[in-house]
């Protein structure tokens, strides 16, 4: 490698940002988008709050009340990029079923399992330190989570008594795709991509009719999230298909207008409902609303045709407040935790502040160091 290729390496390092799992260089930044990012971060702090009051909430009406419609919002774009990835594998020549689901699945675990193990590992701290007789037990029970398989019908209870109870989303993404992507490659090279969703959308179907006549229609949580988690994950792949037609479509100048007014409505109006005090009873619609704005929101975030960050500094700074997000959503019932063993006398207010900058700042230093590690291992190959 010549002096010159040496020296444009490191400079391209120098100037490389880690967001999460993504790395982006300055000319990328500029042109990407992250408004979706800046989203991804604001649903988490969705979550946290909902956890946060759930911690303490009676039987009022709290702030956060509705938070875990937030979900939808994880639900969608990680059916959005299940889309994107069928259409990538399908345009492969000579591509097998079979290898190519194994490695989508291996990538899909890759992407998680780290920030996954260090939340189990730093909550079997938490435990140990401050309920040690009963730690054993809650482990053991714990056991399906930690292999994020809670989510399988069999463990009815394995949902409830998980070391990290967000997680359901994480086992139930995972173990609906397990099943969905082979299916969906297999349908993708016989028919188009937007057909497929609809059969996918049958298998869900015959699937409940089955395990609701074998249980007399007594559907555990479990199942029911599981069903929640593949019909949502086929509304992302219909939003893939729907921001790839938009994407061909020239608008005029209100037109655009208003595409950019629906986008920022459909991820901001789920925000105000998950944050604002409302009776639990209304959540149902709000999971409606936020499916329906989500949906119409990425379709048009992805197609080019909503708002532009324009500003490089900005665009930066969502795309890292977005790589923090899958470490604020897994480190933070660790702190809740923590705060409900130690600390049980602390107002609900302080509760929310703590919660919150503790997790955010986990999630920051969570991040340096992966990217520093990565960082490390990359220079160490590169010698």
């Amino acid at each position: 490698m010549s002096h010159s290729s040496v020296l444009y390496r490191r400079q391209l390092i120098t100037n490389r940002f880690r967001f999460g799992t993504r790395l982006f260089t300055e000319d990328k930044m500029v042109k990407r988008n992250n408004l979706v990012e800046f989203a991804r971060f604001l649903f988490s702090v969705l979550v946290i709050g909902y956890h946060v009051q759930m911690s303490f909430s009676g039987n009022g009406i709290d702030w956060f009340e509705n938070g875990a419609l937030a979900v939808e919002f994880f639900f969608l774009i990680s059916g959005y990029f299940l889309a994107r990835s069928i259409e990538k594998i399908n345009a492969k020549e000579n591509g097998n079923v079979a290898l190519d689901s194994c490695r989508f699945m291996g990538n899909k675990v890759k992407g998680v399992l780290p920030v996954h193990l260090t939340a189990i590992v730093l909550m079997i701290i938490v435990l140990l330190a401050c309920d040690l007789s009963n730690a054993g037990s809650l482990i053991l029970k714990g056991l399906p989570s930690i292999f994020l398989v809670q989510e399988a019908i069999i463990w009815n209870e394995a949902y409830a008594n998980a070391l990290i109870v967000p997680e359901w989303y994480l086992s139930a993404m995972l173990l609906c795709m397990l099943i969905m992507v082979p299916i969906a490659l297999l349908l993708r090279k016989k028919i188009k991509g937007i057909f497929v969703v609809p059969v996918l959308l049958g298998v869900l179907g015959v699937i409940a009719v089955i395990y609701g006549l074998c249980t007399n229609w007594a559907f555990t949580t479990t199942f029911v999230y599981d069903l929640r988690a593949w019909g949502e994950l086929c509304v992302g792949m219909c939003a893939y298909h729907l921001s790839v037609e938009i994407a061909k479509k020239e608008f005029t100048k209100p037109t655009a207008i208003v595409l950019k007014i629906i986008e920022i409505s459909g991820y901001s109006i789920p925000v105000i409902l998950g944050v604002v005090p409302m009776s639990a009873g209304l959540q149902p619609v709000g999971m409606v609303v936020a499916v329906i704005g989500v949906f119409a929101a990425i379709s048009i975030t992805f197609a080019g045709k909503g708002v532009a960050i324009t500003n490089a500094k900005v665009n930066a700074a969502f795309g890292y407040l977005g790589g923090l997000s899958l470490a604020m959503y897994l480190f933070h019932p660790v702190i809740i935790s923590l705060l409900d063993y130690a600390y049980t006398g602390v107002e609900n207010w302080a509760k929310y502040l703590i919660v919150f900058a503790a997790t955010a700042a986990g999630a920051v230093i969570y991040n340096l160091i992966a990217f520093l590690i990565t960082s490390l291992i990359n220079y160490i190959k590169s010698r």
